[in-house]
């Protein structure tokens, strides 16, 4: 059986249920009578032209079987009331008669019955985004994050949901009770969902696949402060006056450059447009073969117009967040912190000229002869 026999045999079952529904005012028996064979004529008659087949509107067929069998027009079900299911799947039967009226409408139902099975797996797949998202099992764990016992289980979830999803448009695994609604009421949740789940996924997929587990966390390139980049640096002394054009390094020497690798490919020595409205650059100092010399701070500004423009322009001074920096009394004397013990301070040794002087020895008396 062939996609178009399926599509066939769907919408006959589907303009079937239209016209029993029509008929619903009528008793059981009668109803059974009018559309007893309708679905095998129907079917034959498609598998005749290979499928295509016109149904028409189900309200005027059904009215064409009344009159046929001398009934009266419908009137309302005695005794009880018609389900809304199947006042819902009347509205539908008569929707898609009008619209199989054209050529292109009964192309494009055509078309959405043969992608149906598209759909099942999409709601599936809502489905389970629904309920894995907020538990920690989005898409960054299907390609790996969280270990392997997590990978596995997520990707079991989701294929598990799909599964249900898919055995509810083929008409399985649905229960004859109530709870037959579910399916419903999974569809339109699905429907609502879907859309607010499409960018969430796509972003987290898409970052791991930049940024898989088993290759680490890859910065952006420059220099940054809280994961936020820097737009230009001001360098003060102790007392907190500003230096003008002050050279930064490491402590193995490297520039400290705000843009990193990305300063070797920026177009014309430009930077970031560090200002709020987007009109100044950020641009180098150039040494004297010309070259770019981005460790230099401040770094002066110029026109960003004027840069695009082909123009250099002139050169802007940017504005220091101080004039003077906060007095912070620096001093390099380290201040002991509280329950330190101050190393003893060393006693002096005495000078010579401090030492006391030892007595003279005073001569004894020579005896007189």
């Amino acid at each position: 059986m062939n996609e178009t026999t399926l599509a066939a045999a769907e919408r006959i079952r589907a303009f079937a249920d239209a016209v029993r529904a029509q008929l619903a005012d009528l008793p059981d028996e009668d109803v059974d009578d009018l559309v007893e064979g309708l679905v095998g004529d129907l079917t034959d008659q498609a598998a005749d032209h290979d499928g295509a087949i016109e149904l028409g509107d189900p309200a005027a067929y059904a009215e064409e079987l009344r009159s046929a069998a001398g009934l009266p027009e419908r009137g309302p079900v005695m005794g009880t009331k018609t389900p809304w299911h199947e006042r819902l799947a009347a509205t539908a039967g008569r929707a898609a008669g009008r619209i199989r009226s054209s050529t292109f409408g009964a192309w494009l139902l055509d078309l959405l019955i043969v992608l149906r099975p598209v759909w099942w797996v999409l709601r599936g797949l809502a489905l389970a985004g629904l309920i894995a998202i907020p538990a920690g099992l989005g898409p960054r764990t299907i390609v790996g994050y969280g270990g392997f016992p997590a990978q596995v289980f997520t990707w079991a979830f989701f294929a598990a949901i799909v599964l249900v999803s898919v055995q509810w448009g083929r008409g399985r695994w649905l229960p004859k009770n109530a709870l037959r609604h579910v399916r419903t009421v999974a569809s339109i949740v699905a429907v609502l969902v879907l859309p607010l789940l499409v960018s969430p996924v796509m972003f987290g997929m898409w970052n791991a696949i930049l940024y898989p587990p088993n290759a680490g966390y890859r910065p952006p390139p420059g220099l940054l402060l809280d994961g936020n980049r820097i737009g230009n640096l001001f360098v003060y002394d102790k007392d907190g006056n500003l230096i003008e054009g002050a050279q930064l390094y490491t402590n193995r020497g490297t520039p400290v450059n705000l843009f990193g690798e990305e300063s070797e490919n920026l177009d014309n020595g430009m930077g970031w447009i560090i200002d709020d409205d987007g009109q100044n650059t950020v641009v180098p100092m150039r040494d004297a073969q010309g070259r770019p010399v981005w460790n230099v701070y401040p770094l002066p500004l110029r026109s960003y117009k004027d840069i695009q423009g082909g123009s250099r322009g002139s050169v802007i001074t940017p504005q220091p967040p101080f004039l003077r920096a906060p007095d912070r009394a620096l001093t390099t004397t380290p201040t002991p912190s509280p329950g330190s013990t101050m190393p003893p301070t060393p006693t002096p040794s005495p000078r010579p000229s401090d030492a006391v002087p030892s007595p003279t020895p005073t001569p004894s008396p020579t005896p007189a002869g």
